[in-house]
């Protein structure tokens, strides 16, 4: 203990003053380091506790937005299984039935082939192309034909709108008169393999045969006593018109024979033969039989075929006795 004479007590007094003062500035000082401390520490801790709550926070926004994509995928299906299920009504298909029909009828009339059965099976698929295998059983003309062809298609260019569909290969199976006649032409669209254009050999060929028969049966029917119809013994077992005069021994013969155009389109090509005895040869003195053949070329350019054949009965009709 400190003593202090009364003299002295004032510096007495003034040195315990002091001396607190000094004991006080210590102690805030501790204090000050010690809050000092603290404080970065508090910091610290909350800025680990609020990346923590970010972290949680956006691993469940991800996880809300997988769920959501879940659910949108399962709504594109289920939308998806719901028109694939949906179940057509009866009017609907048969209304249906009847444009397929109708659709059937027109390109008969157009094109003049009949098909009666149609079929097509994938022989090879993958991501970019794929191999189809057709098949069409028809007649046109009444001849009938079966056709078989390959189609190579490019998957993706067609999905970005262009076209890339090859025929790879064409089998055909033909009458045997078309075979004949037609070889040729039918080796250049099988070697070309253009289905296209066997297609319009076939209905065009029909066509021919078609009218060809059509025209003979109706003058020899009309004009019985005149007109004969002539079927020949070659292997093509094609057949010809014959115009006889009853009171002469002289004789039309109209060939009916076909050319075939640069589009693979058959038409008919007329020819006549002139035949007569030779009294009646001797009598034609201006040569008018023997310019037949070529005066009737004209007429057919000028007036057809029918009216043409008709001009040749007329005259053979009205020669004299």
């Amino acid at each position: 203990m400190q003593l202090c004479s009364l003299n002295g007590s004032r510096e007495c007094l003034l040195d315990k003053e002091s001396s607190k003062k000094a004991i006080r500035m210590k102690t805030q000082q501790r204090k000050a380091r010690v809050v000092s401390d603290v404080i970065p520490q508090n910091i610290e801790n909350q800025r680990q506790q609020n990346e923590q709550k970010i972290s949680e926070l956006q691993a469940e926004v991800l996880s809300l937005e997988q769920r959501l994509q879940q659910f949108r995928n399962a709504q594109s299906l289920q939308s998806v299984k719901s028109s694939d299920s949906t179940t057509p009504t009866l009017d609907s298909v048969t209304e249906e039935i009847q444009k397929l029909e109708q659709l059937v009828k027109e390109n008969e009339i157009l094109t003049g082939i009949t098909i009666s059965e149609a079929t097509c099976s994938v022989l090879e698929q993958d991501m970019t192309s794929s191999l189809r295998q057709h098949a069409i059983v028809g007649e046109a003309g009444g001849k009938q034909f079966k056709l078989q062809y390959d189609v190579r298609e490019q998957l993706q260019k067609v999905e970005s709108g262009g076209s890339e569909a090859e025929v790879q290969m064409l089998e055909m199976d033909v009458v045997h008169d078309m075979v004949v006649q037609l070889e040729s032409n039918l080796q250049a669209v099988a070697k070309a393999v253009s289905v296209r254009e066997l297609l319009q050999l076939l209905a065009s060929y029909g066509a021919w045969v078609e009218d060809r028969e059509r025209a003979i049966n109706h003058f020899a029917s009309t004009f019985p006593e005149l007109v004969k119809r002539e079927d020949s013994n070659d292997e093509q077992g094609s057949f010809n018109m014959v115009i006889s005069d009853p009171h002469r021994d002289l004789q039309l013969r109209v060939l009916w024979e076909l050319k075939v155009l640069p589009m693979q389109s058959v038409v008919p090509d007329l020819k006549l033969q002139v035949e007569a005895s030779p009294e009646v040869l001797a009598k034609d003195k201006k040569g008018v039989m023997s310019s037949a053949p070529e005066i009737f070329h004209l007429m057919l350019k000028k007036f057809g075929i029918e009216s043409a054949i008709l001009m040749l009965i007329r005259l053979m009709d009205r020669s004299p006795t």
